[in-house]
């Protein structure tokens, strides 16, 4: 289990750093995932080989929280506006941006979320999967958590279904299932998002070319467009270095789409599934290691015949 944890978290974080250089770019497919660097002029031009992106602070900022007991709307608000006033967000979502302008503007923490269909909180998804066992429980503090930046029902539909998702094949194993937790939530969170998850697994059901997918189902940082295509990738690729490789070169939101794909991927197989040779190169890759195993143990409880209770 403790495998397959570090593989979520680790495999989030390298999905992010493999698509850091491609993002807002177009598509060229590659089935061998490695790092590089953003051409002058790009967005994410100041990081190297190997750092992530805005995204992959979310998650560090959110495991961190989580690590240490219950969840805490206040600090997380608290930690967002540090981030942006110390001008340390790099390229950050539009969306996240604007609402820590708002919260620095009228200093309401947790009050400032933007209505926006953009994908800047998707990565809550996978601390959220990883720190809670009681689903009921992780929808309704990951739905607040959300609220902090983005307001937009499709968002809350899209971040609660993958966290489901994830949290599902953890514990089961069971791929179909997983993905029956995802569409289930779609459904009665957000039918038009579960109209474009059901198309994006219909267009790999039929052989298409990840080329011709990608300009069909869109890979935009819409959660209408990066979330299915994630499930398009998913479906097709099983070995995850080619799932990475793939789903890192998809242009447009690839840093996203690939964080989503490398969280599938470790979540299925483990960290020892993941590309080995890519992982010492990883920004804080131990770190991330570490608030894994301490997410995990955050929900081992000792029964109280056990405990002396």
């Amino acid at each position: 289990m403790l495998n397959r944890y570090k593989g979520c978290l680790i495999g989030a974080i390298l999905g992010d750093a493999l698509g850091m250089p491609h993002e807002t770019t177009t598509a060229h497919f590659s089935t061998e995932p490695a790092f590089g660097k953003a051409h002058k002029g790009h967005p994410n031009h100041d990081l190297l080989p190997g750092q992530y992106t805005d995204d992959g602070q979310l998650i560090l900022i959110a495991s961190r929280i989580l690590a240490q007991g219950a969840w805490n709307n206040t600090e997380y608000a608290k930690e967002l506006l540090r981030t942006y006033t110390m001008q340390k967000f790099r390229y950050p979502d539009g969306t996240t941006f604007a609402a820590c302008k708002k919260m620095e503007k009228t200093g309401e923490l947790t009050g400032s979320g933007i209505y926006s269909d953009s994908t800047g909180c998707m990565g809550l998804a996978i601390p959220f999967a990883l720190a809670f066992r009681d689903r009921k429980e992780m929808a309704k503090e990951l739905l607040s958590a959300c609220m902090v930046t983005h307001t937009h029902p499709g968002v809350h539909a899209a971040v609660i279904g993958y966290a489901l998702l994830l949290n599902t094949l953890l514990e089961t194993s069971d791929v179909e299932a997983a993905f029956s937790a995802l569409r289930t939530a779609a459904e009665n969170m957000d039918p038009m998002l579960a109209g474009k998850i059901a198309n994006g697994a219909r267009i790999e059901q039929t052989g298409m070319p990840a080329k011709d997918a990608v300009s069909i189902i869109g890979n935009s940082s819409s959660v209408y467009q990066t979330l299915p295509l994630a499930v398009f990738f998913c479906r097709r690729y099983f070995v995850p270095r080619e799932l990475l490789g793939i789903s890192s070169a998809c242009g447009g939101n690839a840093d996203t789409v690939s964080l989503l794909c490398g969280a599938f991927s470790g979540a299925r197989f483990g960290i020892s599934s993941l590309p080995e040779e890519l992982i010492p190169a990883l920004e804080r890759a131990g770190i991330f290691a570490d608030l894994a195993e301490k997410l995990m143990d955050r929900e081992v409880k000792i029964p109280e015949e056990e405990s002396g209770e």
